[in-house]
């Protein structure tokens, strides 16, 4: 994998890079015809590392400024430190994907099914649970821990059945955590892929959200944080694109490795991507995150976008988890740094 981008490839023309992410992934394509209000749909799929600054809203928010004319509708199914293993095999949130087509038995059943797994401290298929878990080095993990979780998934799906709006989506972003596995077909891969499979089947495009919370420093470097995982959950979503073919991919560990290359006393390296205090991303990380899904997104560079404001969702006393200010705004050379490597990586990431 390259190291960083050469002098030569920053040379090219925005005109030519543009068209090259056009090419591998085509700009949005609305459902509505009218092309004056176009509306995009996108379920995202996640944990707090989706929730936490509200990224799903940060996202709307700058595919909007970049597209008046597009009207972004988003819509969260998050459980807090649960993966697509435990999203796709215990809380039935494919539900969430397939709501356009889900029938009302079908809801019951898995609400059902759902009811009979918390009478267990056992995981109904104990070998999967096992296997799982051993792919990502973690053994004895307890079933039990996640039946809060499974409760709160049959609230989501009850309220569904009050009140489903059919909604068609246009995009379901799958969100990987501490769960990617250098072993094919395990951990994030094996489920990412089983519910990128049902949103196809439901004719919307998949976006693979790649958190890389293990690389994510709290303290400047002077030297890349970790780059064994930054490289392999970097080659896994490689994998994971030739073989889904989905609409983006969003390479948060190669982004994160190339701002900490640069060595010290180079630009980006004192910036931290991570709280000193809770283990979740910072304000920084989520501002490069959504400067990330722009570029993915929309095959251009958010150079020059006025976006420039993060606001830290979970206060302790006015404060973020490291008593700074809860809203960040980002500006001046600092924003222009951002923007830029955001654009850099995707453009990397597509050329390897």
């Amino acid at each position: 994998m390259k190291k960083n981008m050469n002098k030569n490839t920053r040379l090219y023309s925005s005109a030519i890079i543009a068209l090259t992410l056009s090419l591998l992934f085509p700009p949005f394509s609305a459902s509505a015809a009218d092309e004056a209000t176009r509306e995009i749909k996108i379920l995202f799929l996640g944990n707090s590392f989706t929730a936490r600054h509200d990224i799903a809203g940060l996202v709307e928010q700058i595919l909007e400024e970049g597209d008046p004319t597009t009207d972004v509708q988003v819509q969260r199914v998050i459980y807090g430190g649960q993966n697509m293993f435990k999203h796709s095999t215990y809380y039935f949130s494919q539900s969430f994907i397939e709501q356009s087509t889900l029938t009302n038995v079908q809801v019951n059943d898995r609400i059902a099914t759902m009811k009979r797994f918390l009478k267990s401290d056992t995981a109904p298929n104990p070998e999967e649970w096992e296997q799982h878990w051993a792919a990502l080095g973690k053994t004895e993990v307890s079933f039990a821990d996640i039946h809060s979780n499974i409760t709160r998934a049959i609230k989501n799906h009850e309220a569904l059945l009050r009140n489903n709006p059919r909604t068609k989506w246009d995009y379901v972003v799958l969100q990987s955590w501490r769960d990617v596995s250098e072993q094919p077909n395990q951990g994030y891969e094996r489920y990412a892929t089983k519910l990128a499979e049902i949103a196809k089947a439901q004719g919307a495009e998949v976006i693979l959200y790649m958190t890389s919370p293990e690389t994510q420093n709290h303290d400047p470097v002077t030297e890349p944080y970790n780059v064994a995982s930054a490289e392999r959950d970097t080659a896994v979503g490689l994998r994971m694109a030739k073989a889904l073919q989905p609409k983006a991919v969003i390479p948060v560990p190669l982004a994160i490795k190339n701002v900490q290359t640069g060595g010290a006393g180079q630009p980006g390296t004192e910036l931290v991507f991570r709280y000193h205090n809770d283990g979740h991303p910072n304000q920084t990380c989520a501002f490069l995150v959504t400067n990330l899904f722009y570029s993915a997104l929309t095959g251009k560079s958010p150079e020059g976008l006025e976006f420039d404001t993060v606001v830290e969702t979970k206060a302790k006393d006015g404060k973020d988890p490291d008593g700074g200010e809860l809203k960040v705004v980002f500006e001046g050379e600092e924003k222009a740094y951002l923007q830029r490597m955001a654009w850099e990586a995707m453009v990397e990431f597509l050329g390897e």
